[in-house]
């Protein structure tokens, strides 16, 4: 009787910790993020409408977007500064910067 129950017990542990390990890699383990970006060349959800050499001519470009209503951001890379746009307020930053 003690061997039926003590292989009840392990059957018992053994379908615990498959249940345990199915809901940790549910919950867990489908990770599919990207890899980070340690370039500095990947901004997310914005697009690249102006590369400009300085601060000034940034703040500049982005003034005039801004006044036209569009929300934009300045990314300094080195001795580069990128003006970042929406995509959907990419093409029109495009034509305001020509």
């Amino acid at each position: 009787m003690d061997a039926v129950s003590a292989l009840i017990q392990i059957a018992l542990l053994v379908v615990v910790l498959a249940a345990l390990a199915l809901l940790l890699r549910w919950a867990f383990g489908d990770d599919r993020r990207a890899v980070p970006d340690h370039t500095g060349e990947d901004f997310g959800l914005l697009s690249e409408v102006a590369v400009v050499p300085t601060p000034e001519a940034a703040r500049v470009l982005a003034a005039r977007l801004r006044e036209a209503g569009i929300k934009t951001t300045v990314a300094t890379r080195g001795d580069l500064h990128r003006l970042l746009v929406f995509p959907a307020d990419a093409a029109n930053a495009k034509l305001l910067l020509r």
